[in-house]
């Protein structure tokens, strides 16, 4: 929230802890629908009375971006932006329907930021355009047992933006149209011997992520992040 207020943002956060009370993810997960319902009405709000839709973007960490996409289900038309930071996967998967699920047809803008792709996060690409942070899956600075990486890789899509949204920061990376799952251990972008070196640097440029990325772009890009400066999960 800082970051965007430290640029030309107004900022409305939603508080829907007395309905996620840990440990009970399965609570959380119900309570998704209401928490979107009510901030449909927030939204309905706004543009009632004069806000452009184009210039409100929803972003929701985890189930949050979940959330994201449901408010849509509430509006007589679907929101401009999304940015969903690693969208959550446990039980999500197991929903047919994708009214109850951030998707595609959710916002006419959606980003996805890939952490924890197939652990905690999901794998699959439900945005226009879905970046895969330093392979997608574990990243380099999280330490511990399996359990504690994979959180702390869920939540560093959080300071990923941050770090984007406050310094207009671009970072190196390549398209990756099978995503984030065939990459592998420390990798932070798909090399392999098999990969001829200059082909591979022509496919290398600087990529923003967040608002900052461009309305019309789209795929899948596998993006680098050298660092996690001051980002309190990789000490928690």
């Amino acid at each position: 929230m800082v970051t965007y207020l430290s640029r030309d943002f107004n900022v409305i956060t939603v508080d829907w802890r007395p309905l996620t009370r840990y440990p009970c993810y399965l609570h959380s997960l119900i309570n998704t629908r209401l928490t979107a319902q009510c901030t449909a009405q927030i939204y309905a709000f706004l543009t009632h009375y004069g806000a452009v839709p184009e210039r409100i973007t929803c972003v929701g960490h985890s189930l949050g971006a979940h959330i994201c996409g449901m408010i849509s289900n509430h509006l007589t038309r679907k929101q401009y932006r999304i940015i969903g930071l690693d969208p959550a996967r446990p039980l999500i998967e197991r929903m047919k329907s994708n009214k109850f699920r951030l998707s595609i047809d959710d916002a006419n803008v959606i980003q996805v930021i890939h952490t924890n792709a197939g652990f905690l996060g999901q794998e699959d690409n439900s945005g226009h355009l879905n970046y895969c942070v330093n392979g997608g899956r574990i990243q380099p600075f999280c330490k511990g047992n399996p359990i504690r990486k994979s959180r702390c890789s869920h939540f560093l899509s959080i300071c990923y933006l941050a770090t984007a949204t406050f310094k207009h920061k671009k970072f190196m990376g390549v398209p990756c149209p099978n995503g984030c799952l065939n990459l592998s251990g420390s990798k932070r972008l798909p090399v392999s011997g098999k990969v001829n070196p200059f082909e591979f640097a022509s496919l290398l440029r600087e990529y923003h992520i967040g608002n900052d990325a461009p309305d019309d772009a789209r795929g899948c890009i596998c993006i680098d992040v050298p660092y996690a400066k001051h980002c309190p999960f990789t000490d928690a």
